[in-house]
This record gives structure tokens, sequence and C-alpha cells, in this order.
């Protein structure tokens, strides 16, 4: 009996659609529905820690607000503001430890190699006097921060350093390796496009791969390591 015409999905003839592919094409349809696999920096807001209007935003630029608690997916963003940081919160992110806002949105970020912008009229411990020994010890907690990655920026600065990125800060991929970071998403289709036979992708800690992407990324050996993974 002929379905077509009684509701009925029409059946498939000849040769039968590979559901493995069939998932592939769905996902990514619906991937692109939601907004999800934009690639491109620019697409994507700067987070700033904090409640809205704690800094000035500069023209043009989509921002998003941290709160305490969150836990931001890194792979949806461009960077992160932090416009007021305390002495005990420079302290805890010097040291790669994240108990608090401030220095648990630094550390992750810099672990997921975002870009972090500080503005210096909201280091705390700037205010006090320069010339003691606990001065000298904030000054060289931010030293280490500096060479995490961070940027301490004054906010008239800010602008013009978002609009510069620092995409170019992040570590090179190894010469092995190829390096997927900004997707949000990838198909079989993408993985052929920037994979090399036998050796490492970089992709965002929050990346999705396709059933019909893991496939091929085992048949040609390739290794996955996500951002922030050692």
């Amino acid at each position: 009996m002929n379905g077509a015409g009684n509701g009925s999905c029409p059946k498939i003839v000849g040769e039968e659609m590979d559901q493995a592919k069939l998932v592939d094409m769905v996902t990514e349809e619906l991937m692109k529905r939601l907004g999800m696999k934009s690639g491109n920096p620019a697409a994507r807001p700067f987070l700033v820690v904090g409640d809205p209007g704690c800094c000035e935003v500069p023209p043009g630029v989509s921002v998003e607000y941290v709160r305490d608690g969150a836990a931001p997916e890194w792979g949806d963003c461009s960077g992160l503001v932090v416009p007021v940081l305390s002495e005990n919160q420079l302290v805890l992110a010097s040291l790669g430890l994240g108990y608090g806002a401030e220095s648990s949105a630094i550390v992750g970020a810099l672990l997921a190699c975002v870009p972090v912008y500080v503005l210096t009229e909201g280091v705390s411990w700037r205010f006090a006097r320069r010339d003691t020994p606990i001065a000298a010890h904030y000054e060289s907690c931010e030293e280490r921060l500096r060479s995490f990655g961070a940027k301490f920026v004054a906010s008239g600065e800010l602008g013009a350093a978002l609009q510069a990125g620092a995409s170019s800060d992040c570590p090179a991929p190894p010469a092995n390796a190829s390096d997927a970071r900004g997707r949000r998403l990838l198909t079989e289709q993408d993985l052929k496009e920037v994979c090399r036979d036998g050796g490492e992708l970089l992709v965002d800690r929050g990346a999705i791969i396709t059933p019909l992407g893991r496939d091929w990324l085992r048949f040609k050996n390739v290794t996955v390591r996500r951002e922030g993974e050692p």
C-alpha cells in the first residue's frame, strides 16, 4: 500500500541512509539553528566579572557578565575582563587557585587560553604605599599573572585592547597537531579539512564532535586533546 498522501512518512527507496551520517546532518543543522557553530572570535562576547554596569563597555563590543559560582563556556567567549581585583584574589590567581569569582574566572580563562584583561584602576593593592615589603609581594603576584598571559590595562585602553584581540598569545599547537579551537561543532567534513593523519587535534573544552567525526578520527589515528587538559 502506498503511504503517499495519507500523512505517513515516505519510505526511502534504494540505498539506505547511513545512520551516523544522518546524525551528523541533524546535529549540524540543529547547532546552526542554535547559533553554536560560529568559529569567528569577533562574534563571541567578552565576559565581564561582576554585575552589569561594573565597567564601561567600549562601543561595538558585546559582553556578558559572570557571577560568582557560574561556570562559563570558554569556547563561547572572546576574552575575560576583570574590573576589580582585590589583594587576596590577586594572590590566589597568581598561584593558579580559584576561590572566588575573580580568581576562578582568571584561572579558568588562562587554562582555556582565553585572553584576560585586568583593569589597573581596579587592582586594590596599587592604592596602598608602594615602598613596603607587602606591596613588593603583591607586585610579584601581578608579574606572575602577566607571565601566565594576563594583561593589565587602563580602562581608557580597554577598547583598543579588546579590538586588537589576543588570539596570538595562545601557545602554538605542537608541530604534529591540528588546531580546531574556536569551533563548537566538528563534523567529519570539518575534521577532514583541519586534521593530519596520526597527529593530535586541539579542540575547545566544550566542543562537540559528531559520531561520524569520531569514527573518522579513530580511523585516522588522531588523538583529541581538549583545551586545558595536560
